[in-house]
């Protein structure tokens, strides 16, 4: 009997592929419509911690909060994808300097918000390849 390919993560197992990736996806509605933007994050006390300049995320989050973030890992034996679904909020003074260490922005310059994505869900599978 062949092994099962596909197993649901647990939560410990989540946060540990949040923990070693540091880009994702992020998730936010805008205007009516899905956009997805890609983003470097730190995990901090069980949540995604991330900079950003203004722009569309910060209007999306201002006006409705809610977002989605997914992190995959891919080797040649296996696919593992986590997402989280919560709402993000911008930290402030020490908190907001704490969270940010570590963080990498794509784009070089001034990233005068750190945001924090509270999760209400986090949910993985780790695909298993049959490769070569």
């Amino acid at each position: 009997m062949e092994p099962e390919r596909m197993e649901e993560l647990t939560p410990e197992a989540c946060w540990a592929v949040l923990t070693e990736q540091s880009v994702g996806r992020l998730a936010y509605v805008l205007d009516g419509e899905v956009n997805i933007v890609p983003i470097s994050h730190a995990v901090r006390d069980q949540q995604i911690v991330f900079e950003t300049g203004q722009g569309s995320k910060l209007l999306a989050i201002d006006e409705q909060g809610t977002v989605a973030y997914e992190v995959d890992a891919i080797t040649d034996q296996e696919s593992v994808s986590v997402v989280v679904r919560g709402f993000a909020t911008a930290l402030e003074g020490d908190e907001a300097e704490a969270a940010a260490s570590g963080i990498h922005p794509w784009i070089e310059g001034d990233q005068p918000e750190v945001m924090a994505i509270v999760p209400s869900a986090v949910t993985g599978r780790r695909y298993r390849h049959s490769r070569g």
